[in-house]
């Protein structure tokens, strides 16, 4: 052991490298009677210059199959007004939390819908046309298909951001429920009108159907006797059905904040209440209880078992 840690520091004196680590470890205690251990980890080194930046890291996890995995692996390279990015890179398109028609690359998780996104295998270039506009484009690999195609036309107007995004890639069809060819189109603006607003325009072309999709959302944050208290709403509308998200952080000091989180998809609906306590710039613990109606507990529950109702959430996070 002692001759890694010494083969370790050499290596990174030698090409700088800045090494990191995030360590989580919860405890879940489903209906009241069965708990459920889980640990996540993740470790790597990153490096930045003049004209490059890079990170590599591994992921070690509880009940993922494998257990250990490439979490990050990228290079980012900076030449005149153009970057261009290759690797194992994490991608987020579209300013929702969780009805985002623009980020076809991450699943949502709806207990944080804000948590750091895994990364996606892809070429990414990006080009600044203006200090108004830029235009982006990305080649990625998912399940169902290696040769997925984004581009993403961005600029200001007056105090609102327009994007515009065009998607050809594989995903399933929620008309026939298997993977198809979809061509994807969303235009989307956020701006700032006294409050934050947001909102998408979609069209899906699939193989047998399509879709068109409207999101809206606004947010605010509120200073209530020197409590910052931060809200956000936002809802999805289609002919296959609507859905609503509510969720405010109220930050009572500089170590204790609270949040909740209300989705409502359908008959579904999912409740979160967390309270996080702040204990220092490396070290967060939390405490949640969740509520689930005809939501399936993420990674905890298979098809097969029992739809869970209710759990109570322990988590600690490090981070080094």
């Amino acid at each position: 052991m002692k001759k890694i840690i010494f083969l370790f520091l050499i290596f990174r004196a030698t090409f700088s490298l800045e090494p990191f680590l995030e360590l989580q470890g919860e405890s879940r205690l489903e209906e009241f009677e069965k708990n459920h251990w889980y640990y996540k980890a993740i470790s790597g080194v990153r490096h930045g210059g003049e004209n490059y930046y890079g990170e590599i890291s591994l992921i070690g996890e509880e009940g993922a199959d494998p257990e250990l995995d490439l979490y990050r692996g990228y290079l980012e390279y900076y030449v005149g007004k153009s970057t261009i990015y290759g690797g194992r890179q994490t991608i987020t398109w579209g300013h929702a939390y969780i009805f985002n028609l623009s980020d076809v690359f991450n699943e949502i998780d709806i207990e944080e819908p804000r948590s750091e996104k895994r990364g996606v295998d892809s070429l990414r270039a990006r080009y600044n046309i203006t200090d108004m506009s830029r235009l982006e484009v990305v080649g990625f690999e998912t399940d169902g298909k290696k040769e997925n195609f984004a581009g993403r036309y961005t600029f200001l107007w007056d105090d609102m951001e327009v994007m515009m995004n065009y998607f050809n890639m594989a995903e399933v069809s929620p008309f026939t429920q298997e993977l198809e060819k979809n061509e994807h189109y969303v235009l989307e603006a956020k701006g700032d009108m006294i409050v934050g607003i947001w909102g998408q325009l979609s069209y899906n072309r699939y193989e047998n159907d399509d879709l068109s999709t409207i999101v809206t959302g606004l947010d605010y944050n509120f200073d209530i006797y020197n409590k910052s208290l931060y809200v956000a709403a936002e809802g999805i509308y289609n002919e296959i059905g609507s859905g609503f998200y509510l969720t405010y952080n109220l930050q009572i000091n500089e170590s204790f904040e609270f949040y909740q989180g209300y989705l409502f998809a359908g008959d579904g609906r999912y409740i979160n209440s967390t309270v996080n306590y702040i204990y220092n710039d490396y070290l967060n613990f939390e405490l949640a209880y969740n509520f689930y109606h005809k939501f399936e507990g993420y990674g905890y529950l298979s098809s097969s078992e029992k739809e869970l109702q209710d759990e109570v959430v322990f988590r600690a996070k490090l981070y080094l």
